[in-house]
């Protein structure tokens, strides 16, 4: 269906899927697209879990006390609507199981990025016993959720089918039923945890939509942009609140790989990223995602001699989650080639020192591309992103490719007005939704008011996301883990939802 914006729905049949319930912004979001649609005459349903499926992104294990907050929190979030919003619960029990092959894989893409997000999987056979519970619960709750939203959608012939996101295991269900009645669907996000943003008819991570947004935002006033991006770059390498986590802050500044200190070679930056969002956003994506990164520079490795390169992986440190093969598979990088060095997603190296002190930067779909660009590197991307249009670097869909560019040695940093637009974007866009409001990262209002919080209900569901974290692979009782724990617990005394 064709792409529309949100604020040109006027006097439709609009259904919401209140999915992620128990999350924020998600629920702040849900609420304030519902009052947002209702100032343009459209009616509205609200559909709300009450503990229907197995398993939930949320809450993989189906706890009691996680589902009683949720059911909380979204009776909350429309106490101010309740008189103009009808609202249904989802109920599964007399849902057919089957669906059409093209559906199923999407479904199951949905519920591998659940667990990718969770656990940092890339297979569902690299899921532990108690994963493998999950994700099969997951999928067996999917398959009955979009057949339940099939009859809901023919049977009150909504319009519109609006939810969060879009991509995971218990909402990629709906977002294919709407699909299936030919019906259009909405999916709102938040961009960099800053901005509200409403896709309609695309997908959140669809480069042409973000394209439109990020250029539209841009030729607004390009002054005003480029001092936006200078102020969001700029507090990137400070460590500063962008909205993101701050995952640099542990570094050690300007302290680089020994290897590399006063060394004459050609220094080769490569930075993967986490797998969960691209990997399986599934074929109707617009984009290119390489299979394995590890195989990618695998191939750079084996193309770049080691007598004229050193290849410096720099992990995310989102991937200090990853699989224990998955960052073995990394590790063994440095073993096999004597020219590269694999930097552990928590060590203390410098991500932006590495980065401007390399020759060139490798990068997958992370943003550390569009920064390097910015400091006029010359940057190489291995596969597509959503600022794949901003021309930041040179595009290849291999290592091999890659490597190639870096051999012929006359390449030169590409133009930095892609970034500039980038950045602004990241920073500043927004399809405004008037009742939303983020105060700080973690701390969202409704109309001025905090909805869904209750402390007693928040703690009394902190020993089940204990147990959940626990079951995770490779979990350690440790100073990290002892860490988070003090965090989620000082959230939850000041009414937040950060966490660290």
């Amino acid at each position: 269906m064709k792409s529309v914006s949100k604020d040109d729905i006027y006097n439709k049949n609009i259904a919401f899927y209140f999915n992620y319930a128990l999350g924020s912004p998600p629920l702040e979001l849900h609420i304030s697209t519902i009052k947002d649609m209702l100032s343009r005459g459209n009616s509205i349903t609200a559909y709300l879990c009450t503990g229907a499926l197995r398993s939930c992104t949320a809450n993989p294990l189906k706890s009691y006390s996680v589902c009683l907050f949720c059911r909380y929190r979204a009776h909350d979030a429309l106490k101010d609507v309740k008189q103009v919003v009808d609202v249904k619960y989802v109920d599964l029990s007399d849902c057919d199981q089957r669906v059409e092959p093209a559906v199923m894989e999407s479904l199951e893409l949905g519920v591998m990025s659940s667990m990718a997000s969770a656990v940092k999987a890339q297979t569902p056979e690299q899921l532990n016993t108690k994963w493998k519970k999950y994700h099969d619960n997951m999928l067996f709750s999917a398959k009955a959720l979009y057949n339940y939203f099939c009859d809901e959608i023919g049977e009150y012939k909504y319009d519109y089918l609006f939810m969060f996101n879009g991509r995971f295991g218990d909402v990629k269900p709906a977002l294919e039923a709407a699909r299936f009645a030919v019906i259009g669907y909405g999916l709102y996000e938040v961009k960099k945890s800053l901005h509200e943003v409403v896709y309609v008819n695309e997908l959140v991570h669809s480069i042409d939509a973000n394209t439109r947004k990020a250029i539209t935002a841009y030729i607004c006033n390009h002054d005003l942009a480029k001092s936006n991006a200078e102020r969001f770059f700029g507090k990137k390498t400070r460590n500063e609140d962008t909205g993101d986590p701050v995952y640099t802050k542990n570094q050690q500044k300007g302290v680089l790989p020994d290897e590399i200190v006063g060394s004459n070679k050609i220094i080769v930056a490569v930075y993967p990223t986490t797998d969960d969002e691209y990997k399986f956003i599934g074929k109707e994506w617009d984009g290119f995602v390489p299979e394995d990164q590890v195989d990618e520079i695998d191939k750079i490795a084996q193309s770049l001699d080691s007598d004229t390169y050193t290849i410096v992986v720099k992990m995310h440190p989102n991937q200090a989650t990853t699989a224990e093969d998955v960052r073995g598979r990394y590790l063994v990088l440095q073993d096999k080639y004597s020219h590269v060095i694999v930097e552990d997603p928590l060590s203390k190296k410098d991500t932006y020192a590495l980065m401007h002190r390399a020759d060139f930067v490798v990068n997958f779909a992370s943003t550390i591309g569009v920064e390097a660009c910015y400091a006029r590197k010359i940057v190489i991307a291995i596969g597509d992103t959503t600022f794949s249009r901003m021309n930041i670097g040179y595009k290849t869909k291999s290592g091999y490719e890659a490597a190639n560019l870096i051999n012929k040695g006359n390449l030169r940093p590409k133009p930095i007005r892609g970034a500039i637009i980038w950045g602004n974007y990241l920073s500043e866009y927004a399809d405004t939704l008037p009742a939303y409001q983020r105060i700080e990262n973690g701390d969202y209002l409704v109309d001025g008011r905090k909805i869904g919080h209750s402390k007693i209900l928040r703690i009394l569901q902190l020993p089940a996301k204990l147990r959940l974290e626990m079951s995770k692979p490779g979990f350690k009782f440790d100073l990290s883990f002892i860490h988070k724990t003090k965090d989620v617990m000082n959230n939850v005394l000041k009414g937040k939802w950060e966490v660290k």
